[in-house]
């Protein structure tokens, strides 16, 4: 219910906007919330462990330019941490965040509305992580994300964006000093953002 009205927002606000659009560098931040599929840890001797996350945050922020034809390609990083609810059904302590850095490209795919949809994927690494129950790691792992959004121009420099992003890595590993395990991940964020076009 709460991405729902997340996302509503951002699009009743992307409808009164502008259209303007150039080609140049920019710069953008965002922020939203973070729900984690039913993730799986895979111990070497238990075997597999199915985990519960609450609903968590995300934040992040991208450098970037537009080819002003539709086509962007930007650095971005993002940051996302969940607190363990359950493990197997059990409630249990702990949680998990991740940073990531990736090489991203987005195609919007209509041209000259107020409202612009678009379209993104992008590639690059993840460092996963944290603690469930006694089992601490953390790692830098290649990753990919994909991403679909609606963008609209406040004025000539600035835009408002809602945006919806998954992303999956490859496992970390993690220890409890005894046994050896490796943390499955993936993420679907809701954010709404801003980016500011340098130069216009």
């Amino acid at each position: 219910m709460k991405s729902a009205l997340m996302l509503a927002t951002a699009v009743a606000a992307l409808a009164t906007a502008a259209s303007a659009s150039a080609d140049g560098f920019y710069v953008s931040g965002n922020g939203g919330i973070s729900e984690l599929p039913n993730l799986t840890l895979k111990s070497d001797t238990s075997g597999n462990h199915k985990e519960h996350f609450d609903t968590g945050y995300t934040f992040g922020g991208s450098f970037g330019y537009d080819y002003g034809n539709g086509w962007r390609v930007q650095l971005d990083s993002q940051y996302a941490h969940q607190s363990l609810k359950r493990v197997d059904g059990t409630p249990a302590n702990g949680q998990i965040s991740s940073t990531s850095v990736m090489l991203n490209a987005q195609r919007d795919l209509i041209s000259g509305s107020s409202v612009t949809p678009y379209v993104g994927a992008g590639l690059g690494m993840q460092n996963v992580g944290g603690e469930i129950g006694s089992y601490q790691g953390r790692a830098w792992k290649p990753a990919y994300q994909a991403e679909a959004g609606l963008r609209g121009d406040i004025s000539q420099q600035v835009s408002l964006f809602g945006e919806y992003r998954f992303s999956q890595s490859e496992s970390a590993a993690m220890s409890d000093g005894i046994d050896r395990a490796h943390q499955h991940f993936s993420d679907h964020g809701l954010m709404a953002g801003l980016t500011y076009h340098l130069g216009n």
